[in-house]
């Protein structure tokens, strides 16, 4: 065979082919995908915003607004921004509070070390006034900077959404580029591999594999969700992400050298495009000199400060915020139009974790009720009680007319795991409870009973919903149970009054 001759149907391949994740974008890669691909953000980029300076926020949401042709917002990732935007706002103000109180102790420790100095010089006692004096102007200059800072940028009325001077900014660059919740039975299999995910350690989101009630699917969510998308577009995808963790990352000493390749071969084999990813800083530096738009360096070194100490969000607080998007998607799937799901729960100001409305007017409500400390929960008699509270709201808005039909979704898993690991786990609440059973169902039953006194029409009981094994997808089919039933009885109660909410029943 001569030089350069190729073995008869065996093509050879260059240096690069086969192992592109390994090569460093140029600035022609990241030009092409900024003005032409898929920019998707995960959750910890936006909730940041509340993090920064001024001038930073400002400088990152310009550049969001240039590329908003292009961005995307997996509906996971818009899910854990509204779930941790209050705790966000929370956590803003306390540290404030902390630092401000934090410089009280020093304070108090600096006049004794004066004081014990003035003692041993035998210093006058006017000149002693007069260096307390300067200390005291000293922390109050900086007492003032501290709380001057946090007011100038006007985040402090930003609880109310109408004020939130970032959601001003972000709501009109992300209209209509979220995605939206996968399907029922597609939910179920994602939280499925998920779980298989991170028992094999295959990114992304096995880092999170110690997290409490199998909180570890978000990042696996996002990554699923971004694929679908990328699939329908069939286009090259950027995404930027805080999350310096290995399972997204390809590291070498300790320094990012580009998305795992893992997670680049899933992308090429699932839509046949490439994957690019940057952190926060990156993409305001990047973007800004490509695209020409104009942000300041200290932007850029300012977010990657913050992204060293911010808290991640929470994916899944517990097994409800799991039930909850799993019963929207498929009460929109098995309603009409003429009725709209709402999602209520944690953040939402609505205790309701489901309401489905017909021309504004509530027709059918679901609790999901997934104690964290059942056993306190049902000695104290909380259940029973709540759930009146929930029904007495909800049905005196409705008075005089026919009222909603309610349901509660119970999960069991936080008693079940309970009962596994607890010999006396009643002694944590008030009370006791003689003959306590292995059966977690008929613990809860006369609390049930509490429930159905309450008004509540139905009540169906979950073993548990953590992973979609054989034992858990019948958690799910018990979903679908109540999604049947109000179906059933919110489209016969409208056939009976002639198609009108709120009419006499």
């Amino acid at each position: 065979m001569t030089e350069g001759e190729e073995l008869l149907g065996v093509p050879s391949k260059g240096l690069t082919d086969g192992f592109e994740g390994y090569l460093s974008p140029s600035d022609e890669d990241y030009r092409a995908v900024l003005t032409s691909g898929l920019v998707v953000l995960d959750t910890n980029v936006l909730l940041n915003l509340y993090r920064y300076e001024v001038r930073t926020r400002v400088d990152l949401i310009r550049v969001l607004e240039r590329l908003s042709p292009r961005l995307w917002i997996p509906h996971q990732a818009a899910d854990e921004f509204w779930r941790n935007r209050d705790q966000t706002l929370t956590n803003r103000r306390q540290s404030t509070k902390d630092a401000l109180d934090q410089l009280d102790k020093p304070t108090r420790a600096i006049d004794q070390a004066i004081a014990n100095w003035a003692r041993s010089v035998g210093l006058p006692s006017e000149r002693q006034t007069e260096i307390r004096r300067l200390h005291t102007a000293a922390i109050a200059a900086v007492r003032d900077a501290i709380s001057g800072s946090v007011e100038d940028d006007h985040l402090g009325r930003a609880r109310d959404t109408n004020e939130d001077p970032v959601l001003k900014r972000l709501i009109p660059v992300l209209e209509g580029r979220v995605g939206s919740t996968l399907p029922p039975e597609d939910y179920a299999n994602a939280l499925q591999e998920a779980d298989k995910r991170i028992a094999n350690q295959t990114p992304p989101g096995y880092k999170d594999a110690n997290k409490p009630d199998h909180r570890g699917a978000g990042d696996y969510l996002v990554w699923e969700q971004t694929l679908r998308e990328a699939v329908l577009r069939r286009t090259d995808v950027l995404l930027v992400t805080g999350d310096v963790k290995e399972d997204w990352w390809r590291k070498f000493q300790n320094t990012t050298r580009g998305p795992r390749l893992e997670l680049i071969q899933e992308l090429r084999e699932r839509a046949g495009t490439q994957l690019f990813m940057l952190q926060p800083q990156d993409l305001l530096r990047i973007a800004g000199r490509l695209l020409q738009v104009e942000v300041g360096p200290e932007s850029v070194g300012e977010i990657a400060e913050i992204a060293k100490t911010a808290p991640r969000p929470v994916e899944s607080a517990t097994n409800r915020e799991r039930i909850r998007p799993y019963l929207v998607t498929a009460l929109i799937e098995s309603l009409s139009e003429s009725f709209t799901v709402l999602a209520g729960g944690s953040g939402s100001g609505s205790a309701w974790d489901v309401m489905v409305k017909r021309q504004g007017v509530v027709v059918a409500a679901v609790w999901i009720y997934d104690p964290i400390k059942p056993f306190n929960d049902l000695a104290t008699g909380s259940v029973g009680s709540t759930g009146q509270s929930m029904t007495r709201e909800l049905f005196g808005e409705h008075a005089g007319v026919r009222r909603p039909w309610v349901a509660c979704v119970v999960d069991l898993a936080s008693l079940l795991r309970g009962l596994s690991t607890d010999a006396s786990p009643w002694s944590a609440g008030r009370g006791s409870a003689p003959g306590l059973s292995a059966d977690a169902a008929v613990i809860f039953r006369p609390h049930a009973d509490q429930l159905m006194d309450a008004g509540f029409d139905h009540i169906e009981v979950l073993s548990s919903v953590d992973s979609a094994d054989a034992v858990n997808r019948d958690g799910f089919a018990r979903i679908r149970v109540v999604v049947d039933l109000l179906k059933q009885r919110v489209e016969t109660a409208l056939d009976q009054i002639g198609g009108v909410p709120g009419s006499e029943g």
